[in-house]
């Protein structure tokens, strides 16, 4: 079912204000020193959602206007009864709103290892029984690798060391990122799918740099997915020629057609008909 979403001058406001560099230079100092775990309501599951004041802002500032034209595409795209896998869940945002569209009957396996992230996830989902955490993060291999949490909210970990190092976002906070690295254990798709009999059909990729190497690790899970949604940052050609292959049609979350590698970019769609 689609979101409903209402106050159209709403969003702009929202935006226009976190543009504005001088109310920011106001604002975020303040908001930063009373940093604090707060529950609000997560507008597209209705469920309480736990975070932090300051560290995940975006989701109480923005609300049901974050990355709306992506909320929207998701929703017309996930059916009620559908297995999904989450790769990159951070806190549960995304988790608690597939597990409402899924309904009952359907699954939702969250693929999460940061550790700063899995307290609030798990807070997230327990209402969610179609919800599983799985405390690995997936790649092209199984086994175990260095895995890079960054101190701005774990938006940014990565299992590449540079890859928060050189986002647009870090760039701007540089003097105040710092990563802590640890060894996780990591899984591909197709030995997940595998090991457990579950095959999705949707797909969400957010893996920081590593997005590549979770479409190598799950070609088999590819070709039976209907769906999926994966945010691009690098190996635009190699990922372009995957999708392809498969015989995805690619779009941009406004339901624009990208034609070349040249347009991938953020969050892409993925569709079959």
């Amino acid at each position: 079912m689609q979101p409903i979403l209402t106050n159209p001058t709403f969003r702009p406001i929202r935006e226009g204000l976190a543009a504005n560099r001088f109310l920011r230079a106001l604002a975020l100092p303040v908001l930063q020193k009373c940093d604090r775990p707060i529950t609000i309501t997560n507008p597209f599951s209705g469920l309480p959602f736990h975070l932090r004041s300051y560290t995940h802002k975006g989701y109480w500032f923005y609300g049901r206007h974050r990355e709306r034209d992506t909320m929207q595409r998701l929703a017309t795209l996930t059916r009620s009864g559908d297995i999904v896998f989450e790769i990159g869940g951070h806190i549960g945002y995304l988790a608690q709103f597939f597990a409402k569209e899924v309904g009952h009957r359907g699954q939702v396996h969250v693929f999460e290892p940061g550790e700063q992230n899995q307290h609030f996830l798990r807070r997230n989902i327990a209402r969610c029984t179609q919800c599983v955490h799985v405390n690995v993060a997936v790649s092209d291999k199984v086994g175990k690798a260095l895995f890079y949490e960054e101190n701005l909210g774990g938006f940014m970990n990565s299992l590449d060391a540079n890859f928060a190092d050189t986002t647009g976002n870090a760039t701007k906070q540089r003097r105040a990122l710092t990563l802590r690295q640890r060894r996780v254990n990591t899984t591909t798709l197709d030995a997940y799918a595998t090991a457990h009999n579950v095959w999705p059909d949707i797909l969400k990729i957010d893996a920081e740099g590593a997005e590549l190497a979770v479409l190598v690790g799950g070609q088999k899970v590819l070709q039976s997915a209907r769906s999926l949604m994966i945010e691009v940052s690098r190996d635009h050609d190699e990922i372009f020629a995957i999708l392809t292959d498969l015989g995805f049609d690619l779009r941009h979350p406004d339901g624009s057609t990208i034609a070349n590698a040249a347009q991938m970019d953020g969050n892409i769609f993925a569709t079959r008909s």
